[in-house]
């Protein structure tokens, strides 16, 4: 039955998501970490999560890496450390019950978790973020993603 609808709140999805992203880049071996992360930065869309419903299906994340506005040169140290910053921030907000700051496209139904891992090397500060889009019945990708600096400075 895996072309029924399945409702899974977007907190929910975002807590099974970072509990895996947890394992596979923080609890695993660094080689199958690196990895994974290479394979992310190829292009690659690797398994993340499924979410399985007796009666209706299961839902299977895949996870995606967008590093186009990440100013300077991303290797699996950095995109790490700022990993960890933003897994940190979303789980003091998951834990506390606070908002997760969820814009919504209002077009695509994907969803971004303005939840940001921070990572400075040198003067040079990227950002780090979670989205959400359906690919296709029962898929979704979980997308992690830089956003580029300069939408962040004040004048």
């Amino acid at each position: 039955m895996p072309n029924k609808e399945i409702n899974v709140s977007p907190e929910k999805v975002l807590e099974v998501a970072h509990q895996q992203l947890r394992a596979c880049f923080f609890e695993s071996t660094k080689v199958f970490a690196k990895q994974t992360f290479n394979d992310l930065q190829d292009g690659k869309k690797v398994p993340l999560i499924e979410i399985a419903s007796p009666d209706m299906g299961e839902v299977t994340g895949l996870l995606a890496l967008d590093c186009s506005d990440f100013v300077g040169k991303l290797n699996y140290s950095i995109f790490r450390d700022a990993l960890a910053s933003h897994l940190r921030r979303t789980a003091e907000k998951l834990q506390a019950g606070e908002s997760l700051n969820i814009f919504t496209n209002k077009d695509s139904g994907a969803l971004l978790f303005h939840i940001p891992g921070l990572v400075q090397v040198d003067e040079q500060v990227n950002i780090l973020v979670t989205g959400i889009e359906q690919s296709r019945p029962g898929e979704i990708i979980i997308k992690l993603m830089f956003l580029h600096p300069d939408n962040f400075k004040t004048n």
